[in-house]
């Protein structure tokens, strides 16, 4: 039996105490933690999940599918408006979440990018879609906040759902959201005597000539409330022009030609390169890890099928080989292999004939797609079925190839470039919405072709 949501107003005096909470059957939530007694309630009332085997995951982000599984169960309360779950054609898989984003459409949402980070704006952006006024009588009267004046986040506010991520009621759009929190937030959904009054502090006024995100001759940008120094911003810009300078050496023999559209062009960059830098950073804070972390904590785990679809959607392919000088010894090693066909013979084989130096780097093989390897290799490992090895010697500028194919799904590091390339999708969502102020009068007065000159020679007294 569907479990109603009853949303009335705000029973004053009354609160869910820690003694009164429901015991969440979660072997990873505690009776003592903060956060239990929200977690029972949302289980109970049929909003959140465990993630499997018994646990709640409290310290896990909150994906987009998530997020719109949580916003379709409450639509479905509120609204009297059933999910429909329907069955999937013969031979399609369907994802867990498809009903829940089907769902959504009917209130003019779509979501995308499911597997990726919710932001609280975009969680709060499916909330809005689904609930009611009815649903959210004001005790609060809010009519503006630091980072948002979104109407729909304001009804939150307002209904005592929400207070922000300080004193000040900072709404911080672009955070993440971990599952203990919105299990906090979806509990006052459920029980209006949770919802809470709440009056924000305002901003502190102007100390020293310095107001709250105000430049000065140490900053060169802000990102929505986190300052760059000169220093950060001025490295990147070192960095950029130093790869630059490099592809030009290594391919043209030639060095950078500075001129202002250059310098502006690196600048540009520098700026992107900070404000990425800055949004991880903060990002690494909220999950309590380290920026080399990052990427694992964000997406911890993936399945089997969903390092599949990666593969197949990036069209990621595994190989090694063994590269020799002439035609004659790649034909025998292929002779070799012939009588002994085993990886173990093959490995055989490379550790004594096989020349190029990155088989020693990478002993799993090479992970790469489309464009990243040189074109007879490419091909030469297309030609192939996972576990098999050329018939005949593939020949590049580089030689001789023998190649043998591997699944990418046994390659130690694929879980890793997978997790990498999730946490870029959740760095570009952000930036794409971040509040990037640049202190141009700094910027422009830095120096840059005399800085990189300083660069480079302190770059080769270090050798």
């Amino acid at each position: 039996m569907k479990k109603q949501i009853v949303c009335g107003l705000l029973c004053t005096g009354l609160c869910l105490s820690f003694a009164q909470a429901v015991q969440s059957g979660f072997t990873d939530v505690r009776e003592d933690d903060w956060f239990a007694p929200y977690v029972s309630v949302c289980a109970e009332a049929g909003l959140m999940n465990g993630t499997g085997d018994g646990t709640f995951s409290p310290d896990g982000t909150v994906t987009m599918a998530e997020a719109a599984a949580i916003a379709a169960r409450l639509g479905e309360s509120l609204n009297d408006d059933p999910i429909v779950y329907g069955t999937a054609a013969p031979g399609e898989t369907l994802p867990w979440y498809h009903w829940y984003v089907e769902y959504l459409k009917g209130y003019g949402v779509t979501v995308e990018q499911a597997e990726v980070a919710a932001t609280r704006q975009q969680f709060f952006g499916l909330l809005s879609a689904v609930t009611p006024s009815s649903a959210l009588p004001a005790i609060n009267s809010i009519t503006t906040l630091p980072d948002t004046q979104d109407a729909g986040v304001l009804r939150f506010y307002n209904a005592g759902i929400l207070t922000g991520t300080d004193d000040y009621g900072t709404f911080s759009p672009n955070r993440l959201l971990k599952r203990s929190e919105v299990a906090a937030m979806m509990s006052r959904m459920v029980k209006p005597e949770l919802r809470q009054v709440f009056v924000p502090q305002s901003l502190p006024s102007q100390q020293a000539g310095q107001s709250e995100g105000s430049f000065n001759d140490q900053t060169a940008l802000w990102v929505n409330d986190q300052a760059v120094s000169v220093s950060s911003f001025t490295s990147w810009a070192l960095q950029i022009a130093y790869q630059l300078d490099s592809f030009y050496y290594y391919n043209y023999n030639t060095r950078l030609s500075w001129n202002d559209l250059l310098e502006q062009s690196i600048f540009e960059q520098a700026v992107q390169y900070a404000a990425a830098q800055a949004i991880m950073t903060d990002l690494a804070q909220q999950q309590g890890c380290s920026l080399q972390e990052l990427a694992a904590v964000l997406t911890p785990d993936p399945s089997q099928k969903i390092l599949r679809e990666y593969v197949q959607g990036e069209d990621i392919l595994c190989a090694k080989h063994i590269l020799v000088a002439d035609e004659s010894t790649a034909r025998s090693v292929i002779a070799g292999l012939d009588a002994q066909p085993t990886l173990e013979q093959f490995n055989a084989i490379l550790s004594v004939l096989g020349t190029d130096p990155g088989m020693a780097a990478n002993p799993e093989g090479y992970l790469f797609t489309a464009g990243e390897m040189v074109e007879p290799f490419e091909n030469g490992t297309r030609a192939l079925t996972v576990g098999s090895y050329s018939k005949e010697p593939v020949a590049s500028d580089f030689g001789f190839h023998v190649i043998w194919r591997l699944d990418p799904l046994d390659h130690p590091d694929l879980k890793a470039q997978y997790q990498e390339l999730r946490l870029n999708s959740i760095v570009d969502l952000a930036l794409a919405g971040a509040y990037i102020r640049t202190n141009d009068e700094i910027i422009a007065n830095i120096d840059l072709p005399s800085t990189y000159n300083a660069y480079l020679q302190a770059l080769a007294a270090q050798q």
